[in-house]
């Protein structure tokens, strides 16, 4: 859903990126704490074609992690 950092002064868990078609809400709805968002929230390229076929074929193959 998103890639997070942790802000440096508090050491909380900050939002930084979104993967396409999610929002700041999907992800806070998602999180058992409130998270920190940084100033500007950037958007993550989509996986590519090759990039899925790795994670799904050659990582996780029998579909633990990633889910069916």
């Amino acid at each position: 859903m998103a890639v997070m950092d942790f802000e440096p002064q508090s050491k909380r868990m900050r939002l930084i990126a979104l993967n396409p078609g999610y929002s700041v809400k999907d992800v806070q709805d998602n999180c058992g704490f409130e998270l920190l968002k940084a100033d500007k929230i950037s958007e993550n390229h989509a996986p590519t074609e090759e990039e899925l076929h790795v994670l799904r074929d050659v990582i996780d193959p029998d579909r633990y992690v990633i889910g069916r």
